[in-house]
């Protein structure tokens, strides 16, 4: 715990990670309060602009150069007088947990010791730890070759999820995908492939994805927030690009503190569950050990967790709402290009993708209407989210360009 309460200077932080609707939304909340914010990352040299970010820099990736890793990090530090790193995304946690022993004299790392971040960062301890707390989890089976799969057929009904059952900190971390019907695991997987490190088959569980949010700290639990996605991306289940706060379900507060007491878990946490509207009934999906992606609905909302995190490694106590708005609806505005460039594209094969485009045009007019604040976008600090639209419709465009190349190249017809 570092104690600068004596003579209350603020040395800077430092952000580790490169999404910007978390990165910047923890660069301003303690740009608000007057403590310098430098960022760093090891994915990509172009980093979030932002007025609250005072510097930034690229970091060798530790997957492929630990060594160099470990020094620009020491470096940055001894030059820039940080005394907090806080990760960001599940790459660069894993990257602070992988090398805890070399970088936890250097500053406060804001994550629990490998021992205990490890739990969260293997899907499968963490699944297995819900369930002895009697918390619900999906239908699961560990699969380490995909001849595996053809064996479940029988046993395991369809749809199946199949997900890593590890976080790493290769940018390159397989994702998961859907599969609904025996021919498609046929197709995806004609020939044997070992899965290193292995996947997570899972029950497809449908309903809604709400995510608890909170701050723990010395057993305790400083704020308690609730999310529900309204849009995901990709649609068929991913990440939020739209959502609603919610006044917290007391049973899933309940269960989302029990699993963190028992995985003695430090720092902000969010812990995701499917919700089904009809049954009511909740199951328990994962736990997300640093910032999540909708961080800053409750920022928006009163409730700033990145200020309570600095404060409590700072011996401050925080001043913590008892209550927030519910119904403030959020969006991420860049995300909705990729959903709407991934549905064109699934449209022209699948019936259920054609619906969902349908809906999601219809709801375009109110989704962008002034009743959802934007994740990222403000009038005083507009670059962060301009720079990540443009940068979103790039990443189209290039895909779209190398589609086209490709049927050249191989002399199909362009329609």
């Amino acid at each position: 715990m570092i104690s600068e309460k004596a003579n209350h200077l603020k040395r800077p932080v430092l952000v580790f990670g490169w999404m910007a609707r978390i990165v910047v939304t923890v660069a301003r909340s303690l740009h608000r309060r007057g403590i310098p914010v430098d960022v760093a990352n090891f994915i990509t040299s172009l980093h979030p602009r932002s007025r609250a970010i005072r510097d930034t820099a690229t970091f060798a990736r530790p997957d492929r150069d630990p060594d160099q890793f470990v020094n620009q990090i020491h470096e940055f530090i001894r030059r820039g007088g940080h005394d907090m790193i806080i990760p960001t995304d599940d790459p660069t946690l894993v990257a602070l947990t992988e090398h805890y022993q070399d970088l936890k004299d250097l500053a406060h790392l804001a994550c629990p010791p490998p021992e205990i971040t490890g739990l969260i960062l293997n899907k499968h301890l963490c699944l297995d730890t819900a369930q002895k707390c009697g918390i619900r989890i999906p239908k699961t089976r560990l699969i380490s070759h995909s001849s595996e799969l053809f064996d479940l057929f029988s046993s395991f009904s369809f749809p199946w999820v199949l997900k890593p059952a590890r976080k790493q900190s290769s940018i390159e971390e397989a994702k998961s995908v859907t599969l609904r019907t025996a021919d498609e695991v046929a197709t995806r997987f004609p020939q044997d492939h070992a899965f290193a490190p292995p996947m997570l088959l899972q029950e497809y569980c449908a309903g809604a994805g709400v995510g608890i949010e909170t701050l723990a700290h010395q057993g305790q639990f400083l704020g308690v927030f609730q999310h529900r996605r309204l849009m995901e991306f990709p649609y068929t289940g991913g990440v939020a690009v739209a959502a609603v706060s919610e006044k917290p379900n007391p049973e899933l507060v309940e269960q989302a503190f029990t699993l963190l007491r028992a995985l003695k878990w430090e720092g902000p946490a969010m812990v995701e569950f499917k919700v089904d509207p009809k049954k009511g009934s909740a199951v328990f999906m994962e736990v997300n050990g640093r910032y999540w992606g909708t961080l800053s609905l409750p920022v928006m909302a009163g409730i700033d967790f990145p200020f309570y995190h600095w404060q409590v490694v700072h011996d401050e106590v925080p001043a913590v709402p008892d209550s927030y708005p519910v119904g403030m609806k959020w969006r991420w505005t860049a995300a909705h290009i990729g959903r709407f460039h991934g549905l064109l594209l699934a449209a022209r094969d699948s019936d259920a993708a054609r619906r969902e485009l349908f809906d999601s045009l219809l709801q375009l007019p109110v989704v962008f209407s002034p009743l959802f604040r934007d994740s990222l976008f403000r009038f005083t600090d507009p670059m962060a989210a301009i720079l990540e639209f443009t940068r979103t419709l790039e990443d189209v465009w290039q895909y779209d360009t190398r589609a086209l190349l490709r049927r050249w190249r191989f002399g199909h017809k362009v329609v």
